[in-house]
């Protein structure tokens, strides 16, 4: 069934096509769309998830179940128990990010990504943090309007005064969010918006990729050292093999991961455990504020504000006041940090008998994640700049602890009018990456080093985080893999 525009059901998955992208998240459509730009032809991309609309889901709410995490996945903690982007709708983590666009710093890419990389994304052409940032920002005052609640009000003034030592700039964002009756509402660009013809304006016209919808990858087929497609289940319980090409793994980073290990196991390369698994930190507090700034903030086109420690902490301190929901408008301050090097996170893998499974069979995965001791003792660095700030605001600080997200803290906080700390869980920012590092395991453009016409892309890539949201970054490398994927030449690679 024909969703939309080059959208479909399961059931129109064809037999073969040109190159295959697997997963529908901000990396795989990206990457079908640059590939589209170049002149590839007959391109699919599949994704478990059901389409519940093009927008964030704030504003379009599930009318459908979402999938199941599969059976072959498990947590050995409370971290990743979630199974961060095995679940998830169709347009993936690019229709629940709030559209922030921070880069990378150049210290993290000089000092762990490849140079070929790092001087693509630092530079000023295609695939360059600076192109990506100038289009989105041109997408979102051609398509998004002013905010309905906009007001020229400027907290900064104010807050300077109490914290001088913040550099306290506006989050730069392709959207916005605004504050409505049943909650926080939010715009932000996702890349399936192309297939509403609400998209980039370079892919106006643009003979679009399929996306096929409720299918989920269980391997890829790999024939004399190189890909000849992958094998699919399809909800009913059935399976289906579709040949291609080219075959782009963009399922998120534990899918990802599977997939790769399973892929290399074809070449004689089994590799059951996975290091390098790492998130970003965040924890903050849920502070009550005074109501004349709390409104004031909560109006401002400056409702979301950072301050860069990335030199000396590697972390961003993030601040944006939310009402919707709450008794009163409450602020979030928390910081978003990399975990602390090395990584000790894991992956690992239970490859089945491959006589009784006949290679056709998802491998079972477990994720074994924890904050380290010098993760602890980076939080507690940054809880002391953070209580600092708090006196500053004259505001107590509750002695209760254990709170793993804002919402709960943010009652607490107004419950008794004192800040109220929280640290969330890893695994659950949807910034979990580096288990398929390029310039290690991945040639340029997430070319794979071990399996022909096999590419990988999205954050399981990163050989490193940073501090930033991951999002500009992987929109910025979806060029790098087409580029890798077309060799300039406008068809796969041979």
């Amino acid at each position: 069934m024909q969703i939309s525009e080059g959208l479909h059901s399961q059931g129109e998955i064809p037999e073969s096509c040109s190159v295959l992208v697997l997963g529908a998240g901000m990396s795989g459509l990206s990457t079908a769309l640059e590939l589209g730009e170049r002149g590839v032809r007959d391109i699919v991309v599949a994704d478990p998830g059901p389409f519940t609309g093009f927008e964030h889901r704030s504003r379009t709410p599930n009318t459908v179940p979402l999938p199941h995490a599969p059976s072959w996945w498990r947590s050995a903690s409370p971290h990743y128990a979630e199974l961060p982007g095995v679940t998830g709708p169709l347009g993936g983590r690019s229709r629940c990010w709030h559209g922030v666009l921070l880069p990378m710093s150049r210290r993290v890419l000089e000092r762990h990504w490849p140079n070929d990389t790092t001087d693509r994304l630092l530079a000023g052409g295609p695939g360059s943090y600076r192109a990506v940032m100038r289009e989105l920002l041109e997408w979102q005052r051609a398509s998004d309007g002013p905010r309905p609640d906009r007001t020229l009000d400027d907290p900064r003034e104010e807050l300077k005064a109490i914290w001088p030592d913040l550099s306290l700039e506006t989050v730069p964002q392709a959207g916005w969010s605004v504050d409505g009756p049943d909650g926080r509402l939010v715009w932000a660009y996702s890349p399936l918006m192309a297939w509403a013809r609400r998209g980039l304006a370079r892919h106006v016209g643009l003979d679009l990729p399929r996306v096929v919808s409720g299918l989920r990858a269980i391997s890829v087929q790999v024939e004399a050292g190189s890909v000849r497609g992958v094998l699919l289940a399809t909800p009913d319980g059935g399976v289906r093999e579709v040949r291609a090409d080219v075959v782009v793994l963009a399922a998120g980073t534990l899918e990802n991961t599977r997939l790769y290990a399973q892929a290399l196991a074809e070449v004689g390369d089994t590799v059951t455990r996975w290091p390098g698994l790492n998130d970003h930190v965040s924890h903050g507090y849920a502070i009550p504020l005074p109501s004349a700034l709390a409104e004031r903030w909560t109006r401002s086109d400056h409702r979301f504000l950072r301050s860069d420690h990335e030199d000396e902490l590697n972390a961003n301190l993030f601040m944006e006041v939310h009402a919707a929901g709450l008794a009163a408008p409450v602020l979030d301050l928390w910081w978003m940090a990399q975990q602390e090097e090395p990584f000790h996170d894991e992956i690992r893998f239970d490859p089945p008998n491959r006589a009784a499974s006949g290679g056709n069979t998802a491998w079972a995965g477990q994720v074994t994640a924890s904050f380290s001791s010098a993760d602890e003792e980076k939080i507690s660095r940054r809880d002391e700049i953070t209580g600092k700030l708090l006196e500053a605001l004259d505001v107590g600080v509750a002695e209760e602890r254990g709170f793993v997200d804002f919402e709960p803290a943010a009652q607490a906080a107004l419950a008794t009018g004192t800040a109220h700390h929280y640290v969330s869980r890893l695994g659950t920012t949807d910034h979990e990456a580096g288990t398929v590092p390029l310039g290690r395991r991945l040639d340029f453009g997430g070319r794979s080093l071990s399996v022909g016409n096999l590419f990988v892309a999205g954050p399981a890539t990163f050989p490193t985080s940073g501090a930033a949201n991951p999002s500009l970054t992987i929109l910025a490398l979806a060029a790098h893999t087409a580029e890798a994927v077309t060799g300039d030449r406008g068809n796969p690679s041979p």
